[in-house]
């Protein structure tokens, strides 16, 4: 069966042919090395999703469009790409709810211990916290469509049976299922492609999003998937979300892993545990990305602040600089200097 959403249909390549003229409403951007994708990918994600390649064959091009209605993105990215390719987020709990849909070429999502192939056809829905890696291999083109968190809470805590949506870990649906959320998703992306979209002003866009998160709600019933009547923090034992929150309070000392157990009442094995199965990641590593992304705010705010590189690493809980800026760079793709450079640029 073919898709119900292509780029043909969605309207998706008047964005990119469009774009490049000074009335565009799309942010676009074109890359034909890997370096420039990765960058285009933080900056996008405001820092919070790191693409990698291995393996890589030959890479070929990255297109990047989005546009907005509010709180609402929709953003569509194209990877002509032969390697083994991954994107990597940090979710918080206060994070936006994504909803992926590829368009060519299928994907494998990992969120703690669950594990998802998404096809041409289907969507996934992203909206716990913790990391989510997606991995492809090839040629691919995705939609991403990005709703505020609280105004998804809002509109199902009003919804009857809805309360435990949002606690749903890596929801897939088949989009030829649930054709009016389908044709609703592509109404809004025809919209926002015109001269003068309806669904960006002011008096529809609450409207807008009400009504997508309202269709995605009835979607999200019959999911395989059964919905969890707690918050997302509580997807994970008591002892890693206390783990986590220590974390954030003291990132700034030095912390062993010894005394991070004993601050959560368990072993050092057990900590490990709940962390790689309910996170995907070790309590160092989390540690690691608390830092960093500690210190890129305060990089990016260092022209207010006055605060050089040795003192955002110090200030960030890092001892050794040389240290830092290597993390830093393997984090980011970026040095410390040159997001220090663009703060001030």
């Amino acid at each position: 069966m073919e898709p119900v959403l292509t780029i043909d249909k969605l309207g998706l390549t008047n964005w990119i042919a469009t774009a490049s003229s000074p009335d565009s409403r799309h942010a676009h951007f074109v890359a034909a090395d890997l370096p420039a994708a990765r960058q285009r990918i933080l900056e996008v994600s405001q820092g919070k999703c790191r693409f990698t390649v291995s393996d890589s064959g030959p890479f070929l091009q990255f297109r990047e469009a989005h546009a907005h209605a509010g709180q609402l993105a929709i953003k569509f990215f194209s990877w002509d790409c032969f390697g083994k390719c991954e994107t990597s987020v940090m979710r918080g709990a206060g994070h936006h709810v994504n909803l992926h849909i590829p368009l060519k070429g299928s994907f494998e999502a990992r969120q703690g211990g669950k594990t998802v192939t998404v096809r041409p056809g289907q969507m996934l829905m992203v909206s716990s916290p913790g990391m989510v890696r997606r991995r492809w291999e090839g040629p691919c083109d995705l939609l991403n469509v990005a709703v505020g968190r609280k105004a998804a809470a809002s509109v199902f805590a009003q919804l009857p049976d809805a309360s435990g949506l949002l606690s749903m870990p890596l929801v897939t649906l088949d989009m030829n299922e649930h054709l009016t959320l389908s044709h609703f998703i592509e109404t809004i992306v025809q919209d926002l492609g015109r001269a003068q979209p309806t669904f960006s002003t002011p008096d529809a866009i609450p409207h807008v999003e009400r009504l997508l998160l309202t269709l995605l709600a009835q979607a999200l019933r019959g999911a395989d998937s059964q919905p969890q009547r707690r918050e997302p923090a509580a997807l994970a034992p008591w002892y890693v979300r206390r783990a986590e929150d220590y974390l954030r309070e003291n990132y700034m000392n030095k912390i062993s892993m010894k005394e991070l157990a004993a601050a959560c009442g368990v072993s050092v094995r057990t900590l490990h545990y709940g962390f790689e199965k309910f996170r995907d990641h070790s309590p160092a590593e989390r540690l690691r990305a608390i830092r960093l992304m500690q210190a890129r705010h305060a990089l990016i705010e260092a022209r207010i602040s006055g605060n050089r590189i040795a003192d955002v690493a110090r200030l960030s809980g890092y001892e050794n600089k040389s240290q830092f800026s290597r993390d830093y760079k393997a984090y980011f793709h970026e040095s410390p200097s040159a997001t220090l450079r663009a703060a001030f640029g």
